[in-house]
């Protein structure tokens, strides 16, 4: 005959006790590094897919006009946006958004800002020059307040604006952060 023996209330209060100690770890670890499951599992850079917004096949014929046109007319920019945006990549992205050298991203706001400066009269295109305004804006915080989130809106139009001069083949999702992907110029 086998013998079964019985938690009872005070096993069930222990199991229960180091649940509750497990979870919260967990929870305190996550919200101490600023994570969340999604950038730790390796899902998108800063961890906020779920904002992001479905591209229909409209859009996908939209941004291939975007960069047929304002992309072509534009090529030094869009290299530089592309360069940019593979900077942010890979100082932000999988967790790396938590973590920031402050020293890298100053340094980075402050050639962002020099290289929009001396290129914005060369822009011809409204809505490019609005966007390339608002990142000049964002670097400038950057620079001044180095804000975390100020870090990731820079991400966010870099990766928007490298879907629209670039053939940039990372646009299943975009921001909707930049003017140049909002209308046809």
């Amino acid at each position: 005959m086998s013998k079964k023996k019985k938690i009872g209330w005070f096993g069930w209060t222990v199991i229960s006790t180091i649940l509750v100690i497990i979870i919260g770890a967990f929870i305190f670890f996550f919200q101490l590094f600023d994570l969340n499951v999604q950038s730790v599992l390796g899902g998108e850079g800063d961890g906020e897919a779920q904002s992001k917004k479905e591209v229909s096949e409209e859009k996908v014929q939209e941004i291939e006009e975007i960069q047929n046109t304002v992309g072509k007319e534009h090529k030094e920019i869009g290299e530089y946006i592309s360069e940019a945006h593979a900077f942010y990549n890979n100082t932000t992205g999988y967790g790396g958004i938590s973590n920031l050298d402050w020293d890298k991203q100053v340094s980075k706001a402050e050639e962002v800002s020099k290289f929009i400066a001396q290129q914005s009269e060369s822009v011809k295109n409204k809505t490019l020059k609005a966007d390339l305004n608002d990142i000049k804006k964002l670097a400038k915080s950057v620079i001044d307040q180095q804000k975390t989130e100020d870090v990731r809106q820079l991400h966010r139009h870099f990766h928007d604006l490298d879907i629209a001069l670039n053939s940039y083949n990372g646009y299943d999702k975009i921001w909707n952060v930049t003017k140049t992907l909002e209308a046809k110029n």
